[in-house]
């Protein structure tokens, strides 16, 4: 049977934790009706920007399922089984599928990168496990793992995956990679700064991390790009999305990378939503001068 083809705007959640860096399941709760009910497509639970990396698989099924049964059927939940250990992936993706995913995201194995051979023999694996739609996450920034366009599409057009998160963020890609595959390819765009450029060219969909603080004004753009309505969502960009990028893109008064997952966290925080902490080595507080700038910007939206 064909597998559903994914599209929309989905975006990659925070995990709240408490103080003492537990799982606030609560927290995930809150997290999930707030995006469910400002617009989103759907939800991927336990990836980069909710904190993978700081988690066991244990915990990364139990944020996956707590969202999937939080969702409860109104947005569509793609849940990240990354992990560098395919028996680990191959295990959470079960367990994704069993608690009711709609289908699993699950990013190259990352620091020792596997070459074209292993990673082929990774996602082989893990489609014979399940029989939910797979995205790939590629992102070689962090993982290391660099695939060619080639291979990306061998990996679709052999059936072992039907989506991509392309994290480079590059419109010449999204464009190759459609004509060496199909229609049926599901390509994200992965990135926050140019969704209607990418959306007017190939992209099917669009994986959001700013989203989680901004869901309303990020479902504006997508909606208006998947539209074809391309000159009305560039106005829109520019009003909804510019305004509130310079947050993420500027150091610190001490000269520190912007502090971005903070951010989203305590902006939540600012608009009700009760995002939690992150997990060391992360520092949950945010500098005087970066939270002065979140307070205004979301007083500029009116939050």
């Amino acid at each position: 049977m064909a597998r559903e083809k994914l599209t929309g705007i989905y975006i990659p959640m925070v995990t709240p934790f408490n103080k003492d860096e537990s799982i606030n399941f609560n927290g995930i709760k809150e997290v999930t009706d707030f995006l469910a009910l400002n617009g989103v497509t759907g939800v991927i639970p336990s990836g980069s920007t909710g904190e993978m990396i700081a988690m066991t698989p244990a915990e990364q099924s139990a944020v996956n399922e707590a969202t999937v049964k939080a969702a409860a059927g109104r947005i569509k939940v793609v849940c990240s089984t990354g992990a560098y250990r395919t028996k680990d992936v191959v295990e959470m993706s079960i367990a994704a599928e069993a608690a009711g995913a709609d289908g699993v995201m699950a990013v190259t194995p990352w620091y020792m990168a596997p070459n074209e051979k292993e990673l082929l023999k990774h996602y082989e694996t893990v489609r014979k496990a399940i029989s939910i739609p797979i995205m790939v996450y590629h992102n070689p920034y962090y993982s290391t793992c660099l695939m060619s366009d080639e291979f990306m599409a061998k990996l679709y057009n052999e059936g072992l995956i039907d989506a991509v998160k392309e994290r480079q963020a590059d419109v010449y890609r999204q464009q190759d990679l459609r004509y060496l595959t199909n229609d049926g390819f599901a390509i994200f765009y992965g990135y926050d700064v140019c969704p209607v450029e990418s959306l007017s060219c190939w992209a099917d969909g669009w994986v959001c991390g700013t989203g989680n603080l901004f869901p309303v004004e990020n479902t504006e753009v997508y909606r208006l790009a998947k539209a074809r309505e391309m000159e009305e969502a560039m106005k829109a960009h520019f009003a909804l999305i510019r305004p509130y990028l310079a947050l993420f893109t500027k150091p610190t008064a001490e000269g520190m990378p912007t502090p971005w997952l903070q951010i989203i966290k305590e902006g939540l925080k600012l608009r009700g939503v009760d995002a939690g902490y992150c997990r060391k080595p992360v520092i949950s507080e945010l500098p005087a001068d970066v939270m002065k700038s979140l307070k205004a910007v979301l007083k500029e939206y009116g939050y």
